[in-house]
């Protein structure tokens, strides 16, 4: 069994597929949540404070436990409002108001080297996808460019060539960096229990939910350094109830977060993912049933119904990547289903003792209970990957990641 700290790693596929966490109210404040977080670490060797959590983490603690204190004063308002009202809160707005407070909470608990080498890794993909389309241009350019030019501003042949020789250096380099950030990504994600190869780290990067994942490991990995701290922090005070409180109620909210990124997740799928990877099976059937019926009409050409043939092989690859696809995220589903019932069982015992706020010595042991469930939850068999070792069915799962994420 390899240690795997993320509730979404339980699912049963490497990583296989958009947003970082595509919350339907998120606020300006967590919109473009890895850029904001990227200056917050440092490339090399996770920082651990002298109070042994995350250098990001014990940096912004303040602010974390304020989100997640006014968090949870809005949860105990959260009761007694109304369903809806014309004018001052109602549960739908109460709501909207938690989930801005998880967000901000959530900008926090991203922090990790894994996801700084992850903006870098998105950042090289798309400057390469930049690269790429500037160099077909430039090969337009040439066929109708002069041979010379009295006027230094008009491109010529020669001037094209060498903007095509450095646009194809540029590409070479950017390549390769991206071999080094993935090699390094996958560095960083073992440091925090999730066992990957540079093949899959690189498979996560492009595909459709695998931003949401490496979002969510880093957050488990958070959670759980955060969670840690609470159980020390609670055995100074033994006596003061109202600190008992605050501590018991902290915890209940980080159960909450959790589960707020699982729902999303599963969210995306059933709205998203699900339904476009429907459309594109029954776009390619329909190719294909075409295709195979030009090419047995004596209409066309020989080379004409072998070409037809050929595209509705292609189609067929498409179709059966798609169902594999299918599965692969029908199996993530069932998986993150499971994790959000184990996050729903430890809430319910959080919330009951923060109600009651029982002994100090109590909490202490549901923290500490809570801690050892999220350990028995994160162990994991990581699968091989084996769906690629046909470089056309890769090739076939590419285009769909493509297709899915647009």
């Amino acid at each position: 069994m390899k240690r795997i700290a993320t509730l979404t790693a339980l699912m049963m596929f490497w990583v296989n597929s958009a947003h970082a966490f595509g919350w339907e109210d998120v606020t300006d404040y967590a919109g473009g949540i890895w850029d904001s977080v990227t200056g917050w670490f440092s490339s090399e060797e996770t920082v651990t404070s002298d109070d042994g959590l995350p250098e990001n983490i014990a940096g912004k603690w303040g602010k974390l436990t304020g989100n997640l204190n006014d968090a949870l004063e809005l949860r105990d308002k959260h009761e007694t409002l109304p369903d809806s009202a014309w004018f001052g809160d109602d549960k739908a707005s109460n709501s909207r108001k938690i989930d801005e407070l998880l967000d901000r909470a959530l900008v926090i608990l991203s922090g990790s080297d894994a996801g700084n080498s992850r903006a870098e890794a998105m950042k090289l993909r798309s400057k390469l996808s930049s690269l790429r389309a500037e160099l077909d241009a430039l090969r337009n350019e040439r066929i109708n460019a002069p041979e010379s030019s009295y006027f230094f501003w008009v491109r010529t042949k020669s001037k094209v060539d060498a903007k095509i020789k450095e646009t194809e250096n540029a590409i070479d380099k950017t390549e390769a960096d991206m071999t080094a950030i993935n090699s390094r990504l996958t560095s960083d994600l073992r440091s925090i229990g999730l066992e990957l190869t540079d093949t899959q780290t690189e498979i996560l990067l492009n595909s459709v939910t695998g931003e949401d994942i490496l979002q969510n490991t880093v957050i488990f990995d958070n959670v759980k350094a955060v969670v840690s701290k609470l159980e020390e922090l609670s055995q100074n005070e033994t006596n003061d109830l109202a600190i008992t409180r605050r501590y018991t109620g902290m915890y209940l909210v980080l159960n909450d977060l959790l589960i707020h990124t699982q729902e999303q997740l599963i969210r995306k799928m059933n709205t998203e993912y699900r339904p476009h990877l429907a459309e594109i099976m029954r776009e390619a059937e329909t190719l294909r049933k075409d295709a195979l019926s030009k090419s047995n009409n004596r209409a066309y050409t020989q080379a004409q119904r072998k070409s037809f043939a050929q595209n509705a092989k292609s189609n067929a690859t498409t179709i059966e990547a798609a169902r594999l696809y299918g599965e692969l995220l029908d199996s993530q589903k069932t998986a993150i289903m499971d994790s959000v019932k184990n996050l729903r069982l430890n809430r319910d015992l959080a919330e009951n003792t923060y109600k009651t706020v029982r002994s100090s010595g109590e909490l202490r042991g549901l923290i500490h209970s809570g801690l050892n469930a999220f350990d028995a939850i994160g162990n994991l068999s990581m699968p091989e990957l084996k769906i690629f070792e046909s470089g056309v069915m890769r090739a076939e799962f590419d285009e769909i990641n493509r297709r899915l994420k647009r």
